[in-house]
């Protein structure tokens, strides 16, 4: 769902802190469960003093810190502990399921989407989507330049399109927002999901992954960021105009000698882009 359409005002997202909270509550969480589990298979196996052993190894596999620092490095490349109850942690994840199951579990979140759309709630938010949706579209069509071939989505929130045209992408993720233009073939054709089987399992194909100029770098509570639609395009749209302004523009290097001379004092910002200039 889109982060602008919110059914339930008085419900707010996660602050950047509270979701760091969150998710070291529940790797805390998982770590217990994961003793606990190793522990259990270390003593099957006659192993002494288990539960210190399940401790040691899970220490060893799971913490990796900067040898600078004691922050924990995020890498894929280390085995790492769940940091949600998704799946409660693991444990109960597709896989532990046969294939039968895996179906009837698929059919049955099928089922609840169908019941929550048919819902009050999910007539209410369908009828907020469409409205939002109508509001963009007319925004766009009184701005010629501007084309939106994609838009939404929550965690990441992405943008594509294309500005005066120069295509972009823009993304936000835990309050963290980029924009890049000019996008290009990077010739890397990653994995992504594409939806899911009849039993539940998850569809995958191979995208070219494109990949352009980052231009701006930014946090939600920047001004103008806006929490509609409309007023997020309006920002992805100014941003991207603006540096293509600065990007062009001469700033009357040619000429600076003369308004100096007429205003009586030195011009620090160009007039026209808003750059600011070097001393002369």
């Amino acid at each position: 769902m889109p982060r602008w359409v919110t059914v339930d005002h008085d419900a707010e997202l996660p602050t950047a802190a509270e979701y760091r909270e969150r998710r070291e509550r529940a790797r805390v969480e998982a770590r217990s469960r994961y003793r606990d589990h190793l522990t259990e298979v270390l003593h099957g196996r006659g192993v002494d003093d288990a539960t210190a052993v399940a401790d040691v190894v899970l220490d060893e596999l799971t913490e990796w810190c900067y040898i600078d620092g004691s922050e924990r490095c995020a890498c894929s490349c280390h085995p790492q502990l769940p940091d949600s109850d998704r799946h409660d942690y693991g444990f109960d994840c597709m896989c532990t399921r046969t294939r039968e199951q895996r179906r009837a579990s698929f059919h049955q979140a099928l089922n609840d989407i169908r019941e929550l759309w048919q819902s009050p709630n999910g007539e209410q938010t369908r009828a907020a989507n469409q409205a939002a949706e109508a509001a963009l579209q007319s925004w766009l069509a009184q701005h010629p330049g501007v084309v939106v071939h994609s838009h939404g989505g929550w965690a990441p929130e992405q943008w594509r399109g294309v500005v005066d045209g120069h295509s972009f992408y823009f993304r936000e993720r835990h309050d963290d927002w980029h924009i890049e233009i000019d996008l290009r073939p990077t010739g890397r054709f990653p994995t992504v999901i594409d939806g899911h089987h009849e039993d539940g399992t998850t569809r995958h194909r191979h995208r070219e992954f494109e990949q352009g100029d980052v231009i701006a770098t930014g946090t939600v509570d920047a001004d103008y960021y806006g929490t509609t639609a409309v007023q997020r395009a309006q920002f992805i749209v100014t941003i991207i105009r603006g540096h293509l302004r600065r990007k062009s523009c001469t700033h009357h290097l040619e000429r600076l000698d003369e308004i100096t001379a007429a205003l009586g004092t030195s011009v620090d910002w160009c007039p026209t882009c808003g750059i600011r200039l070097r001393a002369r």
